[in-house]
């Protein structure tokens, strides 16, 4: 064996092919397993879109009412004041 010539690779064995019953209970797992996956998603996304509109509210009722500015808003979020200005309006209780 020269330097440009690879090893011999080591060959798994063949895997068994499954029956056609065994591929429709396999395919029906994966398929329940994808809804089930899928719902999780959704129901996470569902959490973060109430959670932002629980935050963002509160802090535009926090500045509407002048117990801090937006520059506090800013500061703690960490997110530009644009951001901060979009948000709140977004949020706010008078649209």
């Amino acid at each position: 064996m020269n330097a440009y010539q690879q090893p011999p690779a080591h060959q798994e064995p063949a895997m068994p092919r499954p029956d056609k019953a065994t591929r429709d209970e396999g395919r029906a797992r994966i398929a329940a397993l994808k809804k089930t996956r899928d719902k999780l998603h959704s129901d996470a996304e569902k959490a973060k879109t109430e959670a932002d509109a629980a935050m963002w509210s509160a802090i535009a009722e926090l500045i509407r009412t002048g117990q801090v500015i937006q520059a506090d808003a800013v500061a703690e979020t960490g997110y530009t004041r644009d951001h901060v200005l979009k948000q709140t309006k977004r949020y706010s209780s008078g649209g």
